[in-house]
């Protein structure tokens, strides 16, 4: 009898120990969904890296509370109907801790609901649309500044503090498009302006010579383009090869590498917004934080100089960790939660200025802007808030 109450003891113990999902003694298991193959692969590919890098860094120091961080990644190809196969797969199947780092607008959406109904945190989203943390829902935590903070924050800035007074928006005829075109209305109002012209577009056209027309007509001093680095290049080259030497801004999405390796002298002095500090000599903490971004990359990827979306993945990776951290060794997902509601203008290596709360579910709130300078991208402001 005595032996049968023992092992009813231990299996009691074992079901309390394994009682919430994904968490083990000696390790967490969470999963996130990439692109890592089909045409959009090489983001996938990229933020895929920049998470594994960093979750290494944190397992080989020992994990957090003595567990390990196992990372499930499921390959969408940035396909929704994929996404949410795959993501119902990780929470039944896998039984995973959290959602992390998930990438692409439309697999994003697709499965917030269902997170959020199962109770299962998603922490950070490869994009910007506002509906994923407007209104605020309970598990859901995004990072990346959405397209009305954006918006909003570009036409701040142009006419606060480059006084302009014509600006222009080109946006694709899309949600993403259309979100920012909405935000640029919305702050421009505040100062008694409308833009001198609003174009929607195909991204998938390859010539946008026939709307060249309206722009030359209304000579606006600035040119805001939402849309990505294929269509947004599209329209820079339109624009110069008009002879329109206007100032042209653009989104975050577009701040990588890419943009001047295919711009080439097409871009020199394109303005961008961005939320993720780069080194120049003048900040060195900055400086300091991105070799240490590096030394943590290249342990994982021997030489490999990461791009933007590797760097995507690794704020993803810090971010979900330093909840971990703060929720303590009793992991649950409601203390987590918690956790995560107690971030207050938190930097990590390279996330800045994250804050979340009971009833705030946008991460960042502030952005700065740069722009191509003989090639490098160069800031120009120091972060913006729209209270500023």
């Amino acid at each position: 009898m005595r032996k049968l109450f023992v092992i009813f003891l231990i299996v009691l113990l074992t079901l309390t120990v394994l009682a919430e999902r994904g968490v083990y003694p000696d390790r967490v298991v969470i999963g996130t969904f990439q692109a890592l193959s089909g045409p959009y692969a090489i983001i996938g590919q990229g933020m895929s890296k920049g998470m594994k890098a960093y979750f290494n860094w944190v397992n080989d120091n020992g994990g957090v509370y003595g567990r390990k961080i196992e990372l499930i990644i499921a390959d969408d190809q940035l396909n929704p109907s994929k996404t949410v196969v795959e993501v119902k797969r990780l929470v039944e199947q896998d039984k995973v801790f959290a959602i992390v780092g998930g990438l692409g607008t439309y697999g994003c959406l697709a499965v917030m609901d269902y997170l959020n109904e199962n109770q299962v945190p998603f922490v950070y989203q490869g994009s910007g649309v506002s509906a994923l943390v407007e209104p605020p829902k309970k598990y859901i935590f995004g990072v990346q500044p959405d397209y009305t903070l954006e918006g909003q924050l570009i036409a701040k800035f142009l006419v606060e503090n480059m006084n302009k007074k014509k600006i222009a928006v080109l946006y694709m005829n899309n949600d993403i498009g259309k979100e920012g075109q909405q935000a640029i209305r919305k702050r421009l109002d505040k100062y008694n302006m409308k833009p001198s012209l609003e174009i929607p577009y195909n991204p998938a056209e390859t010539d946008y010579s026939p709307l060249m027309a309206k722009l030359l007509s209304t000579n606006p001093d600035s040119i805001v383009i939402y849309g990505l680095i294929t269509d947004t290049l599209r329209w820079i080259k339109t624009i110069r090869d008009y002879g329109l030497d206007t100032t042209i801004v653009t989104i975050y999405p577009n701040a990588d590498p890419a943009l001047v390796s295919l711009g080439g002298k097409y871009v020199e002095g394109v303005i961008l917004t961005g939320w993720v500090p780069i080194p120049t000599e003048d900040n060195p903490d900055y400086t300091k934080d991105y070799n240490k971004f590096l030394e943590i990359y290249q342990k994982t990827y021997p030489e490999e100089i990461p791009s933007s979306y590797a760097a995507a993945g690794f704020i993803a990776a810090e971010v979900f960790t330093e909840g971990l951290r703060r929720t303590g060794k009793d992991l649950t997902v409601e203390k987590f939660v918690e956790a995560l509601e107690s971030f207050k203008h938190w930097n990590g290596v390279l996330a800045k200025d994250i804050t979340w709360g009971p009833n705030l579910r946008r991460g960042k709130s502030s952005m700065y802007f740069i722009k191509v300078e003989n090639g490098l991208f160069v800031p120009i402001s120091n972060l913006i808030s729209l209270e500023d």
